[in-house]
């Protein structure tokens, strides 16, 4: 194509313009991709820590209901491992304000619900004023062991057998059904999405 010599200064720019923008799209590439790395290392984590949660308190609980485990060694297991759990969903939902970027559409609606769940059953403030803290600003005091035991009871749904298999169902977490379901899914659909490697995940 013939270009006359006054229109070189105008096809100069156009071309200079079409590169900047590859660059653009190469950098925002770039940056979803590493959010997405730092969203799998984060998802790998929470997927342990659902993992142990769940698994400690109810083989503790198989022995405690057998009489080869005391109430009161029953009773510390169990405190330590809800309070592992509700960290853990404190942790989700951060992921959300955080990563939701980069969350595939197909799995945004899915994460949002099971985000609403949390909250309906008071994940914020059992961390706030239970496990994170030992004082409840509204009330200008510590909860007292019915208050804490009320709250308990939101947070599981008044089943705690139900409640963990709803976290992790070692027969089969189908997604969405569990969160570890929904966890390892949106976990899995980002490292096929971007191509992640573990080394990318591990050896940083």
């Amino acid at each position: 194509m013939l270009i006359l010599s006054g229109m070189a200064p105008y096809v100069t720019m156009l071309e200079s313009q079409a590169l900047s923008c590859v660059d653009i799209m190469n950098d925002r590439m770039d940056s979803n991709r590493e959010m997405a790395i730092n969203a799998v290392d984060i998802l790998n984590d929470l997927i342990g820590d659902f993992v142990s949660g769940t698994l400690v308190l109810s083989d503790y609980y198989r022995h405690h209901k057998i009489g080869t485990f005391r109430r009161d060694q029953m009773i510390s297991v169990q405190k330590m491992c809800l309070s592992n759990l509700v960290l853990s969903f404190a942790k989700l939902l951060e992921f959300w304000s955080r990563f939701h970027e980069v969350v595939p559409n197909e799995h945004r609606a899915v994460l949002k619900e099971l985000n609403r769940n949390l909250i309906r059953r008071g994940v914020v403030d059992f961390r706030n004023k239970i496990v994170g803290h030992i004082w409840d600003n509204d009330l200008g005091r510590p909860l007292g062991h019915s208050e804490i035991m009320a709250r308990l009871a939101t947070l599981t749904g008044g089943d705690l057998t139900v409640f963990l298999r709803w976290v992790n169902n070692p027969e089969g977490n189908t997604y969405p059904r569990t969160v570890l379901g929904v966890i390892e899914t949106l976990r899995d659909s980002l490292v096929d999405a971007h191509g992640i490697q573990p080394s990318e995940v591990i050896d940083r």
